[in-house]
């Protein structure tokens, strides 16, 4: 009784000093953390080529960013703006939608250069997080600009074929 008593005893102590380890490391898992090296690297290897007009090579890298993490709003906007730039104006927006989806989750803080009357296309993260997310209006303002863009450019007519002639039976 008394062997089990005193097991009993240094369960509970056991008990109470795991939770309590736990309950003051959460804080300290909850923080928010950089953007993984995986997905940083070729997004700031991509800004670097994109800055260098190199926007093939630069596509490839943001492209293999998102294969790491498919809503990462820096890659995303990038991408917009390369659309944009090659004037595929819905393909810049549906990266823009995508990447507004998440953007209020990421918060790297961002260091950035614009194209003259496009989308604000140099997004390049920084190895830092604030507490909230700077790319977020970066995205806003670059969809309020191509909606803007987009409803000022008429789209050309598809071209159409007319159904066959038939010939009528006499």
């Amino acid at each position: 009784m008394r062997s089990m008593r005193k097991w009993l005893g240094c369960s509970v102590a056991l008990l109470a000093i795991v939770s309590l380890s736990l309950l003051l490391s959460s804080p300290a898992l909850a923080q928010p953390r950089p953007m993984e090296m995986d997905v940083f690297t070729p997004i700031a290897k991509g800004y670097d080529l994109m800055r260098a007009g190199n926007y093939e090579a630069a596509q490839f890298e943001f492209e293999t960013a998102l294969k790491k993490d498919r809503f990462n709003p820096f890659a995303l906007n990038n991408l917009a703006a390369l659309m944009e730039k090659q004037g595929k104006m819905k393909d810049a927006m549906a990266f823009l939608t995508d990447a507004q989806t998440h953007a209020g989750k990421y918060l790297d803080k961002v260091e950035q250069t614009c194209f003259v009357g496009g989308l604000c296309a140099g997004v390049k993260p920084v190895q830092a997080v604030g507490p909230t997310s700077s790319i977020a209006p970066v995205i806003a303002e670059n969809m309020k600009k191509l909606q803007d863009k987009m409803a000022a450019t008429p789209t050309k007519p598809e071209p159409s074929t007319p159904p066959p002639m038939e010939e009528k039976k006499k």
